[in-house]
């Protein structure tokens, strides 16, 4: 040990055997001074590139279009029309907010269920399966963005569905129709296996849901565990909004059981009693299928419901008529109970709520209603309903007249109407047993615009009105569809755009801008909002009505190839 100490503290005191190796700034240095005039031109000119294109990717960096907050939002006249840009240039602009709003996500989020539009991050509320990018697959197929959705489709295969995060329960309706139903619309647009071999999983962990003794499936599953969390009731529009999809699954894979637990909720709520034929309280008790409780609503909690009765009809070629029945007695209700027009405006008709009785009457039209415009003009053409088509157009009308009349151009969550010229509903109580209240004299807003407005008076990135628009454009022909529904879209774009995506907004009536933006956009804003808009600027027979059926998530489905045995 002593003679290797000593031969190593010689060895390290020894001069050493080589001269040091010139440093880089020495090595310059002499190439300068032994460099002619030219050789000297060139290296400057060299150092002068180089810092050039490191100035130029700092200014990308900090100005770029998606790191840049916009000037304040120009206020949109209602009905004003400056822009005289064609179909093709419209589908062209709602694609470039696409691609924007798809942009922040992949940065941000890429791959988390949602992403935080304002602060440019991210949560994953619904349980970390990365629903946003799921549901907007068929989106960017549609819109021809093929690298974007074969990036988002490798993602997929790696997802692990039969877990989620730690403690978290799913919501199984809200999972069939983004998740189920956005990754059989994507495997039927490309035909990629992995695609309908990651929905089968999905439609599997989410089964237990069915396992009740009624099979009307409970609300939530703990996916991690393999089994239902039990409940004692389930909303309607819960319960009777996943068998489009659940038949999908059965028609690609060739299994009927997924079909039966699923036609198995109508069957019962078929039977079960109403207060009213063709109206459903939006309460099911699970245990024995009863209707129990809760307002009838054709808004949140019942919509979906009876929509699918239609659009299970097209499914499957016309050739169940249990839906058409089913769905032809709930219109036909709906238009002798729920529909009424504003005591201002005699060409404003809207669908309120009514009690679980079916003889208390809201005036109150939600947002979520505004699909039906869109529902009764394709059971018109399909049904030869031509009334349908009248009361569809009447009831768009009000859809884009709650855009048109807020200083912002974009609609509220609800609004209000009176039912005689000082009695209306409290929307505080339009919840529970719709309470008169005296409402005091009118503004002179209110009569002018025909409805006044509740407490909530945000706008979401809903896409319902933009569906109707859509719906209704194909089947009249009538221009001021497009009309109506691009000068939603540049409200959209005036009000909503952040320098990652787009947020929801707090109140529709300020024009403050950024501050009222609410750092969230919901997964439909991209596989609805956006694709409804691109659909309506596109020629009708993109995706046509006769050949697809949209589920409520705006995912098409092509209808069955042959009816049902």
């Amino acid at each position: 040990m002593a003679a290797d100490d000593t031969i190593y503290s010689e060895c390290t005191a020894a001069e050493p055997l080589l001269a040091p190796r010139p440093t880089l700034g020495s090595r310059l240095k002499r190439r300068w001074y032994r460099a002619d005039r030219l050789g000297r031109a060139a290296i400057v000119l060299l150092a002068l590139m180089m810092c050039a294109a490191l100035a130029v990717r700092i200014l990308v960096e900090v100005t770029g279009p998606r790191d840049r907050w916009p000037g304040p939002p120009a206020t949109i006249p209602p009905g004003a029309d400056d822009s005289p840009e064609s179909d093709e240039e419209r589908r062209l602009a709602v694609r470039a907010a696409m691609k924007h709003a798809w942009s922040g996500y992949r940065k941000y989020a890429f791959g988390k269920d949602e992403l935080r539009p304002v602060s440019n991050g991210s949560n994953n509320k619904w349980g970390g399966w990365g629903v946003t990018l799921i549901d907007a697959l068929d989106t960017l197929h549609i819109m021809e963005l093929h690298a974007e959705f074969k990036e988002a489709v490798t993602h997929v295969t790696g997802v692990d569905f039969s877990k989620a995060t730690d403690g978290y329960t799913t919501p199984f309706f809200e999972m069939v129709i983004r998740c189920l139903g956005g990754l059989l619309s994507a495997y039927e647009m490309s035909l990629d296996p992995r695609l309908l071999e990651k929905a089968q999983q999905v439609g599997d962990v989410l089964m237990p849901a069915f396992g009740t003794s009624t099979g009307i499936p409970y609300p939530r599953v703990d996916v991690n565990a393999g089994r239902a969390v039990p409940s004692d009731r389930v909303c309607i529009a819960e319960a009777g909004t996943v068998q489009l999809e659940y038949w999908k699954l059965s028609e690609l894979t060739g299994d009927p059981s997924y079909h039966a637990a699923a036609q198995r909720v109508v069957d019962i709520l078929d039977r079960a009693h109403k207060p009213y034929p063709g109206l459903y309280p939006i309460w099911v008790d699970i245990a024995s299928g009863n209707l129990t409780s809760g307002q009838i609503t054709f808004g949140g909690m019942g919509d979906s419901w009876y929509e699918y009765m239609l659009k299970q009809y097209i499914y499957s070629r016309r050739s169940t008529a249990q839906y058409r029945r089913m769905y032809e007695e709930s219109i036909d209700a709906m238009t002798a109970r729920m529909v009424q027009r504003s005591i201002y405006d005699e060409n404003m008709y809207y669908v309120g709520d009514l009690d679980a009785t079916a003889t208390k009457f809201s005036p109150r039209f939600q947002h979520l209603t505004c699909f039906v415009p869109g529902m009764l003009a394709l059971g018109s053409r399909v049904l030869d309903r031509p009334a349908d088509l009248e009361l569809a157009k009447q009831l768009t009308y009000t859809c884009f007249q709650m855009y048109n009349l807020t200083s912002t151009g974009l609609s509220p969550e609800y609004v209000q109407f009176r039912d005689s010229k000082d009695r209306g509903i409290s929307p505080d109580e339009a919840e529970a047993d719709f309470t008169t209240v005296a409402l005091g004299a009118a503004s002179s807003k209110e009569e002018r615009d025909g409805f006044y407005l509740g407490p909530n008076r945000s706008y979401i990135l809903r896409p319902e009105t933009i569906e109707s628009l859509m719906v209704l454009y194909r089947v009249t022909g009538d221009l001021k569809y497009k009309e109506w529904g691009w000068q939603i879209f540049r409200a959209i774009e005036a009000w909503t755009k952040t320098p990652a995506a787009y947020s929801a907004y707090r109140d529709v009536t300020s024009t403050a801008g950024r501050s009222q933006l609410t750092d969230s956009m919901e997964s439909f804003f991209l596989a609805e909002t956006l694709k409804y808009l691109y659909l309506l600027f596109s020629p009708a027979d993109y995706y046509s009505l006769d050949e697809y059926v949209f589920n409520t998530e705006a995912h098409p489905f092509r209808i069955m190839r042959s009816p049902r045995p």
